[in-house]
């Protein structure tokens, strides 16, 4: 009976297919930013042509000069010819004194391991064109920064990062992970006058899935105007942007703040001719998520939630999200794609939020949350009068390695997530009753979280999500509305004062903004925060097929409103 139940399930997978939409491939759409004096410095994801085969590193440690900008050469000329890296007279030589990592022959890298059961979904949904993870880095610097510093800096994180050196190969009719045995990075840099269209450019780029690299860079050159600044002691700083894109399927939000930690040490060392650390910064882990999840999950619990997402989805076309759509129609007939809006709340204001979070006993996600319900249901109540309660719909993005055992936590790279899935009731009185009912949000979520572990129960289903971006897919297609069951996903960084604290001797860090492409995904919108540098610091990713950018923005102030007015309310 399970096996024919399981096989009903994969059947009624496969009932929305075909091949993938069309999707930008080279990281730039149309209509998105002019970008002007680009220089690719290897080969990338959206440029297929070969690229001859280096070694990959293993020492623990070598020693680079001081940065000098002419130490550095391409990959690959213009005629296919190799150069090989120039290096500094105290660096040996990584062709002639490291050896290639790989057991196996150079032309055949280590298998690693076959995908878990999020990672497939987050391979399939590549297809098209979501799950590309972008990062942008604000960097203030002691001394100007080149394109070549990035590119070695880069080139040094794919030798320290095991995560960014894998790529998608099938073995035995299954898909694996296998390590790239050529050293690959994909930089450029950029000339452009705005930073946020390239980065909705950005999202949208796709990756050689079965050769690598997963992930780029860009060197982002501000307007002459926007160069350099004095800080408070009138000492001149150069500023700048590095855009990281990471392919969803290698990294989740702990892996990628770890990458920016790593590399903003690196760079720091490279400015100030520091003996540079080689030592792998962590492990690839294995998903130890879906084996518990399959131990905790019976196979009736598994079919009943597909069975209910199937009707509100797809059969109902989204009914749990009506009581919005409803008001603010999905702008089918414009194009799906993710874009971002940024907010950010000032340190003041900040430590004045978390100290009344913590005196009613709950946490900003809690908060934040029951603000994200509350400003919808204001929003609806504008088009509505008569309207005393309704369901409002979330999704929370949760890390799973809480679920391991504590030893096994500790710098754990790749895709280790999965989403759980909270409806809150929510009636009219609620509104002047923020902190009362903040808590009772909070202890929904507690109770999902610790009691019946429901994000973990749900893990066996993350593969079959794939249903929902191909029936997305097929709907923008079509020119048709969306279905979502929830009205947003919420992505909580936390404090990264222990991950990722954004100082350094000679250059750091002021600003970090994350967006991920997630327009064919179940739901109108992404919020994603995080306390950077004493800050709030919010970002809300909305979909362009399904909320307009006018009621994105009215939605985002809403909940900033409600968050920073509630400070001083009564209890």
């Amino acid at each position: 009976m399970e096996t024919f139940l399981k096989t009903c399930i994969s059947s009624a997978s496969s009932l929305i297919s075909g091949a993938p939409l069309d999707a930008t491939t080279t990281g730039v759409v149309d209509g998105g930013p002019k970008i002007h004096n680009a220089k690719s410095t290897v080969n990338g994801p959206s440029h297929p042509p070969a690229i001859s085969p280096l070694t990959i590193i293993s020492n623990t440690k070598f020693t680079i000069n001081a940065y000098k900008p002419s130490s550095l050469t391409t990959c690959e000329d213009s005629n296919g010819t190799t150069t090989p890296p120039a290096t500094p007279a105290s660096q040996p030589s990584p062709s002639a004194t490291m050896p290639v990592t790989s057991t196996e022959s150079k032309s055949k890298g280590r298998w690693v391991r076959p995908l878990g059961y999020a990672e497939r979904f987050m391979s399939l949904a590549h297809d098209y064109g979501c799950m590309t993870t972008v990062y942008s880095l604000w960097l203030e610097s002691r001394t100007q920064l080149d394109v070549d510093l990035i590119k070695q800096a880069s080139t040094i994180m794919f030798r320290k990062m095991p995560n960014l050196r894998l790529h998608l190969a099938h073995k035995d009719d299954d898909l694996w992970w296998r390590e790239m045995t050529r050293e690959v990075v994909d930089v450029e840099e950029l000339a452009t006058d705005d930073v946020e269209a390239t980065v909705q450019s950005l999202v949208r780029l796709r990756y050689r899935m079965e050769e690598g690299p997963l992930w780029f860079t860009r060197f982002v050159t501000l307007r002459p105007s926007e160069e350099c600044v004095l800080d408070s002691n009138h000492n001149l700083k150069y500023k700048y942007v590095c855009i990281f894109g990471f392919h969803h399927n290698i990294s989740d939000g702990s892996t990628n703040m770890k990458f920016c930690q790593v590399f903003l040490r690196v760079l720091n060392d490279l400015v100030e001719g520091k003996t540079v650390d080689m030592s792998e910064a962590g492990t690839f882990a294995e998903p130890r998520q879906d084996r518990l999840g399959d131990e905790m999950a019976s196979v009736w619990f598994l079919v009943g939630v597909f069975l209910r997402r199937f009707y509100t989805i797809i059969l109902s076309l989204g009914k749990p999200v009506w009581n919005f759509t409803t008001h603010f129609k999905m702008p089918a007939q414009t194009e799906a794609a993710t874009h971002v809006l940024e907010n950010e709340l000032d340190e003041n204001t900040t430590y004045k939020l978390l100290r009344r979070c913590k005196m009613e006993g709950v946490t900003l996600n809690s908060a934040f949350t029951a603000a994200a319900n509350l400003a919808l249901f204001n929003m609806i109540l504008a088009k509505n009068s008569n309207l005393q309660q309704t369901e409002l719909c979330s999704q929370q993005a949760i890390n799973m390695r809480r679920y391991w055992p504590e030893n096994f936590r500790q710098n754990t790279f790749g895709c280790h997530i999965s989403l759980l899935d909270v409806t809150f009731p929510t009636k009219r009185g609620d509104l002047k009753a923020f902190w009362e009912y903040t808590r009772g949000v909070h202890n929904i979520l507690q109770y999902h979280l610790t009691e019946t572990k429901l994000a973990l129960r749900l893990q066996p289903m993350s593969e079959r999500l794939g249903i929902i971006i191909r029936y997305n897919a097929l709907l923008a297609k079509l020119g048709l509305p969306s279905a979502n069951d929830n009205h947003y996903t919420v992505t909580n960084m936390g404090n990264l004062n222990g991950t990722f604290p954004g100082t350094g001797a000679e250059v750091e860090v002021t600003k970090v903004v994350r967006s991920v492409s997630c327009h064919f995904m179940p739901t109108l919108c992404q919020h994603t925060l995080q306390t950077f540098r004493g800050r709030l610091c919010y970002s809300l990713d909305y979909y362009t097929q399904k909320l307009t950018r006018d009621t994105a923005s009215q939605y985002a102030q809403h909940i900033l409103h409600i968050l920073t007015s509630s400070i001083h309310t009564p209890n």
